[in-house]
This record gives structure tokens, C-alpha cells and sequence, in this order.
């Protein structure tokens, strides 16, 4: 199947209940909104690929260092930035942890006069504290290259939720702050600022299913250390594939139109039968799941002995995992094929053999 369109911001369908901020609380030496404006914009920039889009921002800007989501660019075949009012020039992924939903980019070529946004320590967050989301979320009309980032506005609920488990089509977020400055589709990996126009967040997460106002940024204090090791090239547990959680409504959705109603199928099939697990969207080309011969619609329900029904689960093993490891994988078929003495449903097994770099990618 083919790759899907996604939107750039991932998509909470149950939350982590958080304390709800009232009016914030200012102080003397803060920033009005213009200065932290004025001051952040030109260092935030809108993320292009050829199948979604997002934020992201410069955070070391000698090294051309960009940070945005790992969902943001994840299975991208080629990127580009904006960067203020300059055309699009393209990036490249350095390291990538989507179990973390983190990555680093940097410009292919050098570039000049860029501005750098600094890292603010996120543990001093208080609940009623502003904060500020900027990023280039989805718009009307028909410029998809705007030149200057949305700014939104709000205030800390929780400034630390732990393990947070969205979804299961997402990871597990080990801490996240919890705002009200709102993040929408194309907000993701964009910064989440404090009153002086430092980072303490990674916006990442949208809460929905009832729930409003409720918006989540992985935390400066649990990213910063992630984007070094990134930075220094690290592609840690990716496997070349997306997954989604077989029981997620959204499914169908996010692949290629052509395609929904036999996923559509598939799933219910599946689900009443009571199967558990998570659904493969695509492999990515000599990776270490295309080598597993692993492809967009096949369900994987064991990992190394052991159920998985979750991204989150997934996750869990991977990271427990060593390079050059190979963990068996146990699915089910979700076509028929009598040459072959394929069934749907039935289990089938192979071997996952996490590459040899750094990290467990290929």
C-alpha cells in the first residue's frame, strides 16, 4: 500500500487528566508577546515533505541544527525548510528516535545569517505560567509556504505529565507539559516558549475525543539530551516502518484513498476476531523491516515472545533491544493466496534484525 498523507500534529484520543491553568501569571522581567515574537520567528521554520508537512525550529545555528517531531518527517523521501521570507531549501535528517517523536535536521548546504532559539529549563514551570506555541499550522488559502510562523498564546495546565500513552498508534511520551496555547495540524515540532523566548517544549500532541483545550510539548528538560545524541547521528529505533494500532479509528484514513476500503475491511475482520496488534503502513526500502520482508498491510501482534498491541509496546522493545539483534515477530495474514497456502488470518513468523550502526535503524 501506499504511503499515507498525514497531518502534522499528532492526534490524542485519550488524554492525561492536568491541573487547568487560570489567567498566568506574569512577572516584571517578562517579554510582551511582540518581543517574543520578534525574537523567536526568525528562528522557527516550516518543515516540507513530499507527503505532510510541519514545524520545526533552529536551536544551534553554527551547525545549522534544526529540531522538529520525528512524525513530522518520518518516511519523507526528500525534505525542505523555510526559513522567514527565503525560498525553500532542502534539509536532511541527521538522527531520528520516533520512539521519542524527536529529530534533528540540518541544511544540505551552508547557510548564512541564520538565528538560533535557546533552551529554557522546563522543570521551572509553574502551572498558570504563559507559554507560547509558534509554528506554521494548516491554513485556508493558497500559500503553503507562508513566511511568518502563527503565534498562539496560553498558559501551563501541567507543567509534568509523565507517560503519557495517547494512542495507540503513538509512543509513550516520558514528559510532556501540558498547555493552552493552541496547537494545530502543521503545529508539530514547533517550540513552545516561556515569558523570556526560551524553549521549554517540543509541541507534539493534540487532545480530542471530547477533551478541549488541552494541547502537549515534550519537555526541553527530557529533549535536550535526546537532540545531542541525534545531532551526533544517531538513528535509534526505527526499523524503516510506520505503524499504526490495529484498533485505531483513524486507520483507514491514513493511507492512500485507493486503499481505505480494503483496510477498512481488513480491520474490522481483524478487530471482531479479536485480534490484537499493530498495522504496518509502509517499509522504507533496504531498511531493516523491508529486509524482514515486511510491507504496508501486514499486522504484527508479537515482538521478541511477547504481545504487542501499541505503538507504545513496540517501542518498549526496541529501546530495550541491541544493535545487531535480531527479535522474532509473529502476525497474521490479511490476504488470501492458495498458491502460496496463504490464509487471512492465519500466523505467520520472521526475523528482525536491527542494523549494526548506532541506534537500532538501519
Amino acid at each position: 500500500m501506499k504511503v499515507c498523507t498525514r497531518g502534522a500534529v499528532a492526534v490524542a484520543t485519550a488524554v492525561v487528566l492536568g491541573v487547568t491553568g487560570g489567567g498566568g501569571s506574569a512577572f516584571a522581567d517578562d517579554l510582551d508577546p511582540h518581543e517574543i515574537y520578534e525574537r523567536s520567528a526568525p528562528a522557527t521554520v516550516h518543515v516540507l515533505g513530499k507527503y505532510g508537512g510541519g514545524s520545526g525550529f533552529i536551536y544551534n545555528p553554527d551547525k545549522g541544527l534544526i529540531a522538529t517531531a520525528a512524525h513530522v518527517v518520518q518516511g519523507e523521501p526528500s525534505l525542505k525548510v523555510v526559513v522567514g521570507d527565503q525560498q525553500p531549501v532542502p534539509v536532511r535528517v541527521v538522527g531520528i528516535d520516533p520512539c521519542e517523536d524527536l529529530a534533528v535536521l540540518t541544511f544540505t548546504s551552508p547557510q548564512t545569517g541564520l538565528k538560533g532559539l535557546k533552551f529554557g529549563e522546563s522543570k521551572a514551570l509553574k502551572a498558570a505560567d504563559r507559554v507560547v506555541s509558534l509554528g506554521y499550522p494548516d491554513a485556508l488559502g493558497d500559500n503553503p509556504t507562508a513566511t511568518k510562523p502563527a503565534y498562539t498564546g496560553g498558559t501551563v495546565q501541567n507543567p509534568s505529565v509523565s507517560n503519557a500513552e495517547p494512542s495507540t498508534s503513538l509512543p509513550r511520551y516520558p514528559a510532556t507539559v501540558q498547555h493552552s496555547a493552541i496547537v494545530n495540524p502543521g503545529n508539530s515540532g514547533g517550540p513552545l516558549l516561556n515569558a523570556n523566548s526560551e524553549v521549554v517544549g517540543i509541541n507534539t500532541l493534540s487532545a480530542t475525543g471530547g477533551v478541549q483545550g488541552q494541547f502537549y510539548a515534550i519537555s526541553a528538560d527530557h529533549a535536550r539530551p535526546v537532540l545531542d545524541t541525534l545531532a551526533a547521528g544517531e538513528k535509534k529505533n526505527d526499523p524503516g516502518w510506520s505503524l499504526m494500532g490495529l484498533d485505531d479509528p483513524e486507520l483507514s484514513s491514513n493511507v492512500a484513498e485507493e486503499d481505505q476500503a480494503a483496510v477498512d475491511k481488513i480491520q474490522k475482520r481483524l478487530v471482531a476476531a479479536g485480534v490484537e496488534g499493530v498495522f504496518v503502513l509502509y517499509t522504507q526500502t533496504n531498511s531493516p523491516a523491508f529486509k524482514a520482508h515486511l510491507g504496508g498491510g501486514d499486522v504484527v501482534t508479537g515482538m521478541k515472545d511477547a504481545p504487542v498491541k501499541s505503538v507504545a509496546e513496540v517501542c518498549d522493545i526496541l529501546q530495550s533491544s541491541s544493535p545487531g539483534e535480531s527479535l522474532p515477530l509473529q502476525g497474521v495474514y490479511t490476504w488470501d493466496d492458495p498458491k502460496e497456502n496463504i490464509k487471512f488470518g492465519e500466523t505467520w513468523s520472521a526475523d528482525l534484525v536491527l542494523g549494526k550502526g548506532a541506534g537500532s535503524g538501519g
